[in-house]
């Protein structure tokens, strides 16, 4: 009879320990193995973009070091509501992740009134990647403006007639329009258009007077003379710039900027996501990654999933603190965007 109820006692003890650490051995096997096969990386924009270039060079330099090809998926569309909930949605192994700016985690649930994933809780951090420290404010060379004062001036003297490039309603550019047409008290015209690329062409013709650009496509066509800098973004110069003034010189930035990170579907195993933090962080050090970053004007992110997250959740507060500023409400996300999933 003792013997018997001890039996019962020591199996009650010992089976939730014996559980975990089977758990615990098959987490450390599992990232012992991984990967075994190859590794996809969505990138929520359309080839060619920042992010998409960011995505390749990345999944090459990992590849390399990860000993599986790393592949690229590109899944554009619903201002990266559709890559995102891609990468939401697949199974949290290690082998699908996503690539992104912060349009996805920070703007969007601000944005838009149900997203068809939680940006709390449907992903985790592998780590950040890349900062622009400064973008760009241009101008057609036929605005008699040659900064953001003269700008503002033009405005008040001119109201509705000075007309900003935007990539539509919600995207960066225009919550810059938002904010410095509001913090100045003057109005002018924004026109969207759809995407960097067309804006930045539209300010080149001077079918529009300013527009939102990187310091990288802007550098070229200022030195050619086809456009004029009015202001770069940030609280400082850009070393690309000195002689352009910063928005945060006037009190004229929002301090949002843009980042991208790496991001796996949440449950994903810890062991498989310290290692792929590891990857990432070796490809973020090598020179081949600090050459393309150099000549983007881009800073890396290295660090740990910890310090991202937080980075994260600074930007999110920061931007909540912005849009209410401008007046941004919610609204319904894109015609093209996912359904939402019914949550457990």
């Amino acid at each position: 009879m003792h013997e018997l109820t001890l039996r019962k006692v020591l199996k009650s003890l010992f089976s939730p320990l014996l559980a975990a650490s089977l758990l615990s051995q098959s987490a450390l096997a599992q990232s012992d193995t991984f990967p075994a096969k190859p590794i996809r990386i969505i990138a929520s924009t359309s080839p060619g973009g920042l992010t998409d270039l960011l995505a390749r060079n990345l999944g090459r330099l990992m590849s390399d070091s990860l000993g599986q090809q790393v592949v690229v998926e590109n899944r554009p569309g619903a201002g990266t509501l559709i890559g995102m909930t891609a990468c939401a949605r697949a199974p949290a192994d290690g082998y699908t992740l996503c690539l992104t700016d912060n349009q996805s985690l920070v703007f969007n649930p601000l944005l838009f009134s149900k997203l068809p994933y939680d940006p709390k809780g449907d992903f985790v951090p592998i780590g950040g990647v890349v900062r622009t420290p400064n973008d760009v404010i241009v101008a057609s060379p036929t605005l008699p403006a040659n900064n953001l004062a003269e700008v503002l001036a033009l405005a008040r003297a001119k109201p509705g007639t000075v007309s900003f490039a935007t990539w539509g309603p919600g995207s960066l550019p225009a919550i810059y329009y938002a904010w410095i047409t509001r913090q100045a008290g003057v109005q002018m015209m924004a026109v969207p258009y759809k995407g960097a690329g067309p804006s930045f062409m539209a300010v080149l013709s001077g079918e529009v007077n300013l527009a939102y650009s990187s310091l990288a496509i802007a550098k070229p066509a200022a030195e050619a003379g086809k456009v004029k800098l009015i202001a770069v973004t940030g609280n400082r110069r850009a070393a690309a710039f000195p002689g352009t003034a910063s928005l945060g010189e006037s009190n004229s930035d929002p301090n949002l900027g843009t980042f991208w990170g790496l991001y796996a579907p949440a449950k994903t195993p810890a062991a498989v996501a310290a290692r792929l933090n590891t990857e990432l962080n070796k490809a973020l050090a090598s020179a081949a990654f600090q050459s393309f970053a150099q000549q983007g004007f881009l800073e890396t992110m290295a660090g740990t999933p910890e310090q991202f997250a937080a980075t994260l959740a600074q930007a999110q507060a920061t931007s909540a603190r912005t849009f209410q500023t401008i007046g941004i409400q919610p609204t319904d996300a894109p015609s093209d965007a996912p359904q939402a999933s019914p949550r457990p």
